[in-house]
C-alpha cells in the first residue's frame, strides 16, 4: 500500500488552504460531466444515427437524471458507512475517478443507441460516486465559518467546465479526442486532493448555533431542498433550450457561439460567489444574498422574455446564467451548514442532490406541454414564476 493511499486514513489539521484544493478537484468533477452531457453526448448521438434524435436524447437525459439521483444518494450512504467505521472518503473519491475514466472507454466504443445508454448508465453510475465523496468530504471537513466561503469556492467549476466545453465544440474536434482530452485533464485536478490526508470532522451540534430542536431543522432543510428543486429546474429548462430560445426569437445562432456566451457567463460568477460567500459567512447573512441572486435570476427571465433583438436576449441570458451559477454554489454551502443534527453528511446531501436531477424530468415535461402551444418566451415567464416561488420560501416566517 503506498503512502499516498494510506495518508486517506490519516489525520491532518484543516487550513484555509484546504479550499483552493477542493476547488481544483471540483473544477475536474465539473469537467468530467459538463462539456460531455451538454455537447459531445448531442454529437455522439448524430454520429450513431447520422442525424440529431431527439427521442434517444430525451430518454438520455431522463436515464441520466434518475440514475444519477439514486447513485449519488446511494454512494453518499456507502460514505456514510466508511467514515462511521473510522475511515475516509477519500478512497471513494479514488474509485470514482478510475471509474470515470474506464467509462469514458464505454462512450466511445458505443455504436448503437442500446450501447450508448448502457454506456450513460455506467458514467452516471461512477460520476456521482465521486461527485458525492467530493461534496460530503467538504461538509464533513470545512468549519462552519467557512461554509459559505466554501459555496463561492464550489462556483470554480463553472467555468472551468465552460472552458473546456468550448474546446470540444472546436472544428475538428471529434467526441472520440474530445473524451480524451478531458480525461487527460481530470486526474490532473482531481489527484492533489484525493491523495490528501484526512481532516478532522467539523460537523456536530455546534453547527447550528440557533438550533431550535429536530422538527424544525428537518422542516428547514425540506424548504431548502424546495428551492434548489425550483432553481435547478429553470436553470436547466434554459441550458437545455438554450439553442432553440435564439433560434426561435432572435434567429439562428451557431453552437459554438452558445458555449462560448456560456463560458462568460461562468467567468463572471466565481470572483462574485467568493466574494458574496465571505461576506454571507462573515455577517451572518446566507439567506439575503441568496436571495439577491434569485432576484437577479428572475429578472433575468423577465428580459429574456420581453426582449426584442439579440443584444438584450444575450443581457438577459447573462444576467440569469451567472446569478444562476452563484446562487447555486452558495445554496450548495448554505445547505451544508444547514444539514439537521443526526444526518449523516452523504445521506443529506444526497436527499439534497436529488433535487438537481429530478429536474430533469420537469425540464421534459415543460418542453413537451408548453414550448409547442406557447413558445419560449412564455417558459421564461413560467420560469421567472417558478424562481420567485423559491425565493418565498427563503423568506423567514414567525412562529
Amino acid at each position: 500500500m503506498t503512502k499516498a493511499w494510506q495518508g486517506c486514513d490519516a489525520v491532518r489539521p484543516y487550513r484555509r488552504a484546504y479550499l483552493g484544493w477542493h476547488g481544483l478537484a471540483w473544477a475536474g468533477a465539473t469537467i468530467a460531466y459538463q462539456p460531455f452531457l451538454s455537447f459531445l453526448l448531442p454529437l455522439k448521438i448524430i454520429g450513431i444515427g447520422g442525424h440529431p434524435d431527439p427521442i434517444l436524447l430525451s430518454k438520455a437525459v431522463l436515464l441520466g437524471g434518475v440514475t444519477a439521483g439514486f447513485a449519488n444518494l446511494g454512494w453518499g450512504l456507502v460514505g456514510d458507512r466508511v467514515v462511521a467505521r473510522g475511515g475516509g472518503r477519500r478512497s471513494l473519491i479514488l474509485a470514482g475517478l478510475v471509474g470515470v475514466l474506464l467509462s469514458y472507454v464505454m462512450l466511445a466504443l458505443a455504436s448503437t443507441p442500446t450501447e450508448l445508454l448502457l454506456a450513460l448508465f455506467g458514467f452516471q453510475l461512477v460520476l456521482n460516486l465521486l461527485l458525492s465523496a467530493l461534496v460530503a468530504t467538504a461538509a464533513d471537513e470545512v468549519p462552519v465559518h467557512d461554509k459559505g466561503l466554501l459555496g463561492g469556492v464550489l462556483c470554480v467549476g463553472a467555468p472551468a467546465g465552460a472552458l473546456v466545453s468550448v474546446v470540444t465544440t472546436l472544428p475538428g474536434m471529434s467526441v472520440d479526442r474530445g473524451l480524451l482530452w478531458i480525461a487527460a485533464m481530470i486526474p490532473i485536478l482531481v489527484l492533489p486532493y484525493a491523495l490528501q490526508q484526512r481532516y478532522p470532522v467539523q460537523r456536530g451540534p455546534q453547527q447550528s448555533p440557533t438550533t431550535v430542536g429536530e422538527p424544525a431543522e428537518a422542516q428547514s432543510f425540506m424548504l431548502l431542498w424546495l428551492v434548489r428543486l425550483l432553481l435547478q429546474i429553470a436553470s436547466k429548462a434554459v441550458f437545455f433550450f438554450l439553442i432553440y430560445y435564439f433560434a426561435e426569437t432572435v434567429g439562428q445562432v451557431r453552437p459554438a457561439a452558445i458555449a462560448q456566451l456560456t463560458f462568460i457567463a461562468a467567468l463572471i460568477a466565481p470572483p462574485a460567489a467568493l466574494f458574496l460567500g465571505r461576506v454571507s459567512d462573515h455577517y451572518g447573512r446566507h439567506r439575503v444574498v441568496l436571495l439577491a441572486m434569485i432576484a437577479v435570476m428572475a429578472s433575468g427571465l423577465v428580459v429574456m422574455a420581453v426582449q426584442k433583438d439579440l443584444v438584450f436576449a444575450v443581457f438577459g441570458y447573462l444576467m440569469f446564467a451567472s446569478a444562476a451559477a452563484i446562487c447555486l454554489s452558495l445554496h450548495s454551502g448554505y445547505s451544508m451548514l444547514r444539514l439537521p443534527v443526526g444526518l449523516a453528511s452523504g445521506r443529506g446531501l444526497g436527499l439534497l442532490n436529488l433535487a438537481n436531477t429530478l429536474p430533469a424530468v420537469a425540464v421534459a415535461a415543460l418542453g413537451t406541454a408548453i414550448v409547442p402551444q406557447h413558445g419560449y418566451r412564455t417558459l421564461c415567464w413560467i420560469l421567472a414564476g417558478a424562481v420567485v416561488v423559491a425565493g418565498s420560501f427563503l423568506i423567514p416566517r414567525k412562529s
